[in-house]
């Protein structure tokens, strides 16, 4: 006999069997990935948003606005683990499901050490754990690290956050090897402003392995023009 869990929608706080429910998901208002073949690059919009980086495509669920923007504040800030899981799922059907050429392995943005353990929280790994999970993808934490201890890029400019990062990013020789050994990866973060710390990790990436495909992959995109 099947059991049926009956929990709290996340979003609107009735009954139901899954994290989301039904009529919360399908007021969603997600980017048409389909429109822009899962690169949002094509759409103007974002193009402009993001026109100082190098990387030459993103994929986002959506924009950074409610609900899904209090799902990863409370993830973030309080961490409640479930939204993690809550918006994986909403990112593996929206997004990976029909892509038909998957990377081998998802690398998580990373944090310093000194804000990790102040915080002891990674929002990105949390969910990229569960996007692994969904999706049966590998995910790597080692790869690349943040060696440079940055200030908060919340209030500073377009041109304060290149400079704020500015060799910010390192990849050691053990995993400078283990890039050479690889020929598709997904950089994932939880929310792109500028595109300014993607764009860093993906340089650095490249640096090791210019063959390297690397997608750029991000729950939210909230663009300053």
């Amino acid at each position: 006999m099947k059991i049926t869990i009956v929990q709290r929608c996340l979003i609107c706080k009735q009954s139901t069997s899954t994290s989301i429910c039904q009529y919360c998901i399908d007021d969603l208002i997600l980017f048409d990935l389909q429109r822009y073949q899962h690169n949002l690059m094509y759409s103007p919009k974002v193009s402009l948003g993001l026109a100082k980086v190098e990387f030459p495509s993103v994929m986002a669920l959506a924009d950074y606005q409610w609900p899904i923007s209090k799902l990863l504040t409370g993830l973030k800030f309080s961490k409640n683990v479930p939204n993690a899981h809550a918006l994986a799922t909403i990112f593996v059907k929206h997004c990976l499901n029909s892509i038909p050429n998957l990377p081998q392995l998802i690398i998580p943005m990373p944090l310093h050490k000194n804000r990790y353990l102040n915080r002891k929280f990674n929002q990105s790994i949390e969910l990229a754990k569960h996007i692994c999970k969904l999706s049966q993808l590998d995910m790597d934490t080692s790869i690349i690290s943040r060696c440079k201890s940055t200030q908060a890029q919340t209030d500073l400019s377009a041109a304060q956050r290149r400079k704020n990062l500015h060799n910010a990013f390192e990849v050691d020789e053990v995993s400078k090897l283990r890039l050479k050994s690889l020929n598709h990866v997904a950089l994932f973060d939880d929310v792109i402003t500028t595109g300014t710390t993607m764009n860093c990790a993906y340089l650095c990436l490249r640096k090791h392995n210019p063959n390297l495909k690397i997608d750029v992959w991000s729950i939210c995109l909230t663009l300053v023009h």
